[in-house]
């Protein structure tokens, strides 16, 4: 079970890593292409403007699982290093809190975004230059981040859970290590 459950992890870890990168390269290139067409060539082509955009938002979107997933986001370091120095018990009780609450906050906004995104789905809408891209997909990436990002802070919240114990138990005198 753990390694199928690892197995996971690494195959959502390069799926994100993969679409964030090729995200963020496309865009790259489709701005400066319309830079290139803009300004030498004197030659605009309008949907390149858009398409940039649209993929600049998805890739965004899942660069938000991805600081989730690195804690980037999660957890505010300087607090903790201030009010609980080397204090390894309390800052392992902080940072789970921390991670508790943005599990609730997420879980609070799965309703509302699962509604969005069904609507989305029904309801489909498409961009004004680019007439045939469906630009509701945005909103169903923005349900897989926020199913990435609660499926992230669960994972680490486990890993703190699992940290925790066997900080209190080596204090105590088992040896986890």
């Amino acid at each position: 079970m753990k390694k199928m459950v690892m197995f996971l992890i690494h195959v959502v870890t390069l799926i994100e890593n993969f679409v964030c990168s090729v995200g963020l390269v496309v865009t790259t290139f489709l701005v400066f292409a319309q830079v290139v067409n803009r300004y030498w060539l004197h030659y605009e082509i309008m949907w390149l403007s858009d398409m940039a955009l649209y993929l600049f938002v998805f890739s965004m979107l899942m660069a938000i699982s991805l600081t989730t997933r690195e804690e980037g986001h999660t957890a505010v370091d300087i607090f903790g290093e201030l009010y609980f120095g080397k204090n390894r018990k309390v800052k392992a009780m902080y940072k789970m809190v921390l991670n508790c609450i943005s599990l609730v906050i997420l879980i609070s906004f799965y309703s509302p975004v699962y509604k969005f995104t069904l609507r989305a789905i029904k309801y489909p809408e498409y961009g004004t230059l680019v007439r045939w891209f469906n630009t509701s997909w945005l909103a169903e990436s923005m349900f897989v981040m926020l199913l990435l990002c609660i499926f992230h802070i669960g994972h680490i919240l486990i890993k703190q859970i699992i940290d925790f114990y066997r900080i209190t138990h080596a204090d105590i005198g088992g040896d986890f290590q």
